[in-house]
């Protein structure tokens, strides 16, 4: 299963190895931050009642950058893993 589209992974494929394990494991942490943002969101939404607007906002915002992240994350250390 492919989870990175080709396009893509042809433009990772043009990163140094060293490199790609830097901006896998940031953007793994940048992931991991996100994920704890929409739990902390979720927590104090149900806490403290739903703002709508702005509550709805965050959690789909840091959703998404979740989401882009982890998958980069996942393209860039595949590039490392496989080497050169």
């Amino acid at each position: 299963m492919k989870l990175v589209p080709t396009n893509i992974e042809q433009q990772i494929n043009r990163v140094d190895r060293q490199r790609s394990l830097y901006i896998g494991i940031a953007t793994g942490l940048i992931a991991l931050w996100s994920v704890y943002r929409v739990i902390w969101a979720l927590y104090i939404g149900m806490t403290f009642g739903w703002l709508l607007g702005s509550m709805l906002f965050s959690v789909v915002l840091w959703g998404v950058i979740g989401a882009v992240a982890g998958i980069a994350s996942f393209g860039f250390l595949t590039r490392y893993q496989k080497g050169s």
